[in-house]
């Protein structure tokens, strides 16, 4: 009688397996898209403040390059190119060090900046001075605007990356 008694004690029925298989599926089921929706959060947090830098080191390279009273050369030590303007020619000029007239060397973004997170590329939809704002493509001249290259809806339902 012990040895029928430890036996039946010593293992998980096939009932108790198949619950609890099924009770982690609902489970992961439902942590997935949870986890998914984390995930494209952050990716979103990310495009926001990699737009912001962008944005903002754009501005800066324009505040350098734009003779004023003051400093008619500007304060970046290379004569401005009239066709490309105050503004950086590509988002790449961005990264490489600026020397100022003071002599300083400065760098407005960081190569990694530059990586859209939706997409993981280095790869901009790019806009220039002379462009339309509702223009969804640019020019080459020079580098005024950027937006994200994913097309993929936003979290928020109505709007794209794209038109970021």
């Amino acid at each position: 009688m012990n040895a029928r008694h430890h036996k039946a004690s010593s293992g998980f029925t096939v009932a108790e397996l198949i619950t609890v298989v099924a009770i982690v599926g609902i489970l992961a089921s439902v942590a997935l898209p949870l986890a998914n929706f984390g995930i494209r959060r952050q990716k979103e947090i990310e495009l926001h403040e990699r737009l912001r830098k962008i944005t903002e080191a754009i501005d800066r390279y324009h505040e350098l390059r734009m003779p004023t009273q003051t400093s008619p050369g500007g304060a970046i030590k290379d004569p401005l190119n009239l066709e490309q303007g105050p503004w950086p020619k590509t988002l790449e000029d961005l990264t490489k060090p600026i020397e100022l007239n003071s002599g300083q060397k400065v760098r407005l973004l960081r190569e990694r900046d530059l990586i859209d997170p939706m997409t993981g590329k280095a790869e901009w939809t790019t806009l220039t001075s002379d462009d339309d704002p509702d223009t969804t493509s640019g020019g080459d001249k020079n580098v005024y605007e950027i937006h994200s290259k994913s097309t993929a809806p936003a979290l928020d339902g109505k709007t794209h990356y794209n038109e970021w």
